[in-house]
């Protein structure tokens, strides 16, 4: 297996490691393989370190290669001094990660010969924030000014299918943020790898606002602009989705509404809505679990679910791979 980390950008905000298997199966046979790039997820705030690693070993032994993408986000690190703010970069706003994931695909396509990658079966997998980064790119694949700014083609950036795991439909949990501030109805205090600090509610909503807009009052405009509802269109490449009922961050009905939307404009598309199982949950097995509660057997099928559907790529099907 190949491991490295490479950097994709200048300024050191996102990153791509890469896990390779050996195309070599024996002294006479070699293998092209799928790939996956995975987002994990963190509120366009921080990264989830659950839903990234853990994650591509478990496709990598379902024999992907697998490519962890860190994007840009908000947060850089704790606070200078107690009470204060913690540290955050302001250009690492939407949509800086839908970029970083366009590049993300690039540099794997262009790589395809070398690591033996399937060059149709190059996938993007993403959970929460990340699924939205995800969705994102389903819908905005030829988005002209991106393109321009990285010098990609349209055929370079698509995807050849997206897995959202309880993605992030919509930014209006980041408005109800803002409008529940006002009555200190947010809970106070966010954390980073530093540690726990404590942040105002109002301070709170202003860094959400911050990590998705880059701007402190977003308009109507803004919240629409980033409605994954609002944007599907019948080009856009098939999708998985998976919600648990019991999602009390990130709603199932926004979900469902999604899913609707790409029926209706006849994207292909497969969707699993799981009675319990709050957010956030990876895996949802002991292998990403940091609480007991993160186990959830039902839900935690998804994996084998996912990798079903994305063998359906293959021929014949009886051979996932």
């Amino acid at each position: 297996m190949v491991h490295s980390t490479v950097q994709l950008n200048t300024a050191g905000t996102a990153s791509l490691e890469c896990f390779v298997l050996d195309e070599r199966i024996s002294s006479k046979f070699t293998k092209t393989r799928p790939a996956l790039i995975v987002c994990p997820g963190g509120a366009y705030m921080k990264l989830a370190q659950r839903e990234g690693e853990p994650v591509a070993m478990r496709f990598l032994g379902l024999g992907y290669h697998v490519f962890v993408l860190r994007y840009p986000v908000l947060v850089t690190g704790a606070p200078k001094a107690p009470g204060r703010m913690p540290q955050t970069d302001p250009h690492s706003h939407y949509p800086e990660q839908v970029f970083s994931l366009m590049r993300a695909m690039t540099y794997v396509r262009a790589h395809a010969d070398a690591w033996g990658i399937d060059e149709t079966r190059i996938y993007a997998l993403g959970f929460s924030a990340g699924g939205h980064v995800v969705g994102s790119l389903a819908e905005h694949w030829d988005d002209p000014e991106l393109l321009a700014r990285g010098s990609f083609t349209a055929e370079e950036t698509k995807p050849s299918g997206v897995v959202l795991c309880y993605p992030m439909v919509s930014a209006n949990l980041v408005k109800d943020i803002v409008a529940a501030s006002d009555h200190a109805q947010v809970p106070a205090g966010i954390q980073d790898a530093g540690g726990r600090y404590e942040a105002t509610p109002k301070q709170m909503a202003e860094l959400q606002v911050e990590a998705l807009f880059g701007s402190k009052i977003p308009t109507e405009a803004d919240y629409e602009a980033l409605d994954l509802r609002l944007h599907v269109r019948p080009d856009m490449p098939r999708a998985f989705v998976w919600q648990t009922a019991a999602d009390d961050v990130l709603h199932a009905h926004e979900t469902t509404e999604f899913v609707g939307a790409l029926q209706r404009v006849g994207v292909p598309c497969e969707y699993h809505l799981f009675q319990t199982g709050h957010h956030g949950m990876s895996l949802a097995d002991r292998t990403s679990n940091a609480y007991p509660q993160d186990v959830n057997v039902p839900a935690s099928v998804w994996v084998q679910l996912a990798h079903t559907w994305l063998s359906l790529d293959g021929a014949p099907f009886n051979h996932a791979l």
